[in-house]
């Protein structure tokens, strides 16, 4: 844990994955694994895949919790997890970099020599021993390479649940000796209709959510609490006003990301105008115009985004750059 008391992959304002209670849209999915363990045939090593913020983490937890409880108290069980304190949960992740204040990029063979060693001491509760790797979309070469020795001789009353974006990036010998799971986001309307009922958001603010986290839930969510759904509602205001621009607008906005409270935020910016350059393409190539105006957008603001990381421009200077090159996309595919 660092000392931000943030997750690595849980953004600003976000619940972590092992205090989330409603596991929204992956009821079937619970019910597979519940099968298997009371078939008594629990294979030893679950990879949970599905795409980023559809809850991968958070099943992994409330399936470990489900197999822990079945020894001591829900309850108990559920506030020491919550608490990052029970003995029989280790979760590896990317770890935190005391020196640079910052998660590092990947995790090492150091973090994963940790995983043979929990199985294999004594002490902590009675019942079952379970590792959650989240995730290993971020291991190493080595750090692959050692994990596969406990894939290859499972522990005794020991479970992995290895959480993954792009299991296709896996090694074959890591994919062959997992039970895959795959978690698929419910539909965008489900989401939206969710996200209001459950979480008191606004129709307008969860369908934007939904429509942006193509329908997954705790990514719809992060969204909202980071204030991606805000900034996306400012982009769009912004350029609806298009072939007239709005200074103003558009450095109110810059200032905004290019502040140190608006860092996180700067992606989502590029982002934006791409996906809404994109858009704009497509559907002046529909009317029977040229699209070329908004491609060059597109494409400039891509290599504005590489640079302002590589060479470290100016975030509120790249920012207006940007904007100018949708100003520009706009009047020439008018005039």
């Amino acid at each position: 844990m660092s000392s931000t008391g943030l997750d690595p992959d849980c953004e600003a304002g976000c619940t972590p994955p092992r205090e989330i209670e409603d596991l929204f849209g992956h009821e079937a999915a619970l019910a597979q694994f519940e099968a298997a363990r009371k078939s008594g045939r629990l294979h030893h090593a679950w990879m949970i895949t599905g795409p980023k913020g559809v809850g991968k983490a958070s099943f992994a937890y409330k399936a470990a919790m489900s197999l822990l409880a079945s020894s001591n108290p829900a309850d108990a069980v559920r506030q020491k997890v919550r608490a990052q304190a029970h003995p029989n949960i280790l979760t590896i992740r990317r770890p935190w970099d005391d020196k640079r204040k910052r998660w590092r990029g990947e995790i090492t063979i150091d973090e994963v020599r940790r995983v043979p060693d929990f199985f294999s001491r004594s002490g902590g509760e009675e019942g079952w021993r379970i590792a959650i790797i989240d995730s290993l979309d971020e291991f190493n070469r080595n750090a692959a390479n050692g994990l596969l020795k406990t894939l290859e001789e499972p522990p005794k009353q020991g479970l992995l649940f290895l959480v993954t974006h792009s299991p296709g990036r896996l090694l074959p010998t890591i994919r062959s000796r997992c039970r895959r799971l795959d978690l698929r986001a419910p539909p965008v309307e489900a989401t939206r209709d969710w996200l209001v009922k459950t979480h008191n958001v606004s129709a307008e603010d969860a369908a934007a959510a939904s429509e942006l986290a193509s329908g997954a839930p705790g990514r719809a969510l992060a969204l909202l609490q980071s204030g991606v759904v805000a900034l996306e509602k400012d982009v769009r205001d912004l350029l609806d006003r298009l072939p007239n621009w709005d200074a103003r607008a558009s450095r109110r906005l810059a200032a905004k990301v290019s502040a140190k409270a608006g860092e996180s935020l700067r992606p989502h910016l590029y982002a934006s105008l791409t996906r809404h350059a994109a858009r704009l393409a497509r559907e002046d190539a529909a009317k029977g115009h040229a699209p070329e105006a908004w491609l060059d957008a597109w494409k400039s603001i891509q290599t504005l985004e590489t640079e302002a990381e590589s060479v470290y421009l100016d975030a509120k200077q790249a920012a207006l750059a940007a904007f100018a090159q949708m100003e520009s996309a706009a009047r020439a595919s008018r005039s």
